[in-house]
């Protein structure tokens, strides 16, 4: 193994435990959402603010990224995790609603986080590959987080319980932030006056930036409705939190594969868009748990090249600065998770979840292919 590729291996090992505990935490909310609902005696859509609080922390952290992050990583990576430590302890103990919503909100502060520092910690010219490799990681993380929730429901009587695995790992990461950070980046040596800014440039962030949201926002329509979907096919709530980890299982065997395809310059967005189309109509069509299970995998294939590949090619459109960067990716992934759920719920509670996801996941991914062919590619 060359001195580049041990040195990648140890930048993707010290950045994976971030995104590791941001996808157990964040790939249970679906879970617990039907759990809450459960609880409390509430229909799902009444609870969509669980959803919602990761998207409004991205949105805090998208806003104020460029100021947290002059300091460096590291005090960004150390009070993200300590924030979603804590959250994660009240949202799975609160007795009540307004419990549970400030540990939501903690927790989706602490995760965006998390979230906006990782491709600060992942910077270099191979961030799309890295990027790749560590959303691997956390989806893994993502898989055992609601099989996990949905597991010691049965057991117990409440999953949700099962967010305090992911305090022990958290409160260490925030102990040993400035290993995880790694190194001070050196200053670059100004070889010239930078270029104005031109309107091309602004339409390409423009362009990157939508991209993320189009990708985050299909992610997470599956991810935080893909129990409830269940639920409605005929499975009680526990199950159907266990069964909803198809979408993770398919997304992460993606994402192991997706670095493989991006350096071989395979069209990932494109073809993962038609793939999602195909399990979308596997999802909403069918009126029995099998079949839906198997959509959610392959959505979860489909899915699987979105976010890394569009996050990607965000920071590093020409001007785009360390810092702007993934400021600006926190925002475009907030903006997603806050609307495309939530969009998604009042359609389901209009008509329902089956129709639903062909109104709301079939335009996002006809919009996600045709702003990957006005793209250009990444490493």
């Amino acid at each position: 193994m060359s001195e580049s590729s041990v040195r990648r291996d140890n930048v993707v090992l010290r950045v994976a435990s971030g995104p590791a505990a941001v996808g157990f935490t964040i790939n249970s909310l679906g879970a617990c959402l039907v759990l809450l609902a459960r609880d409390l005696d509430r229909p799902p859509e009444e609870l969509v603010w669980l959803s919602s609080s990761f998207g409004v922390g991205l949105l805090l952290m998208g806003a104020a990224g460029q100021v947290l992050l002059r300091r460096g990583p590291r005090p960004v990576l150390r009070g993200s995790a300590l924030v979603a430590a804590a959250g994660a302890a009240l949202l799975a103990t609160g007795p009540t609603a307004l419990l549970a919503a400030a540990g939501a909100l903690l927790l989706g502060t602490g995760a965006a986080g998390l979230v906006m520092v990782t491709p600060a910690l992942l910077r270099g010219p191979a961030v799309g590959s890295r990027m790749s490799q560590v959303n691997a990681v956390s989806s893994v993380c993502g898989i055992l987080g609601p099989l996990s929730v949905g597991m010691l429901d049965v057991q117990l009587g409440n999953g949700r319980l099962a967010l305090l695995i992911a305090v022990p790992p958290l409160v260490a990461l925030a102990a040993f932030a400035g290993w995880a950070a790694g190194p001070a980046p050196a200053a670059p040596v100004p070889t010239g006056p930078a270029p104005p800014a031109s309107r091309p440039v602004s339409r390409r962030v423009a362009v990157a930036w939508a991209a993320v949201v189009l990708g985050v926002s299909i992610e997470f329509c599956f991810t935080i409705w893909a129990a409830a979907r269940l639920q409605d096919a005929g499975l009680a709530a526990g199950p159907a939190g266990v069964a909803a980890v198809a979408f993770l299982l398919g997304m992460a065997a993606g994402r192991y594969g997706a670095p493989w395809l991006i350096g071989r310059g395979f069209p990932v967005v494109p073809v993962g868009c038609a793939v999602v189309v195909a399990g979308t109509f596997a999802v909403a069509v069918p009126d029995a748990p099998v079949p839906v299970i198997a959509g959610l995998v392959v959505a979860g294939l489909g899915t699987a090249a979105f976010y890394p590949v569009t996050l990607a090619r965000l920071v590093q459109v020409p001007g785009m600065s360390a810092v702007r960067g993934p400021a600006f990716g926190a925002l475009a992934s907030g903006t997603a998770i806050l609307v495309a759920p939530v969009v998604l719920a009042a359609l389901g509670a209009a008509l329902d979840l089956r129709a639903a996801y062909l109104l709301a996941v079939l335009p996002l991914a006809v919009a996600l292919a045709t702003a990957a062919r006005r793209e250009p590619s990444c490493p």
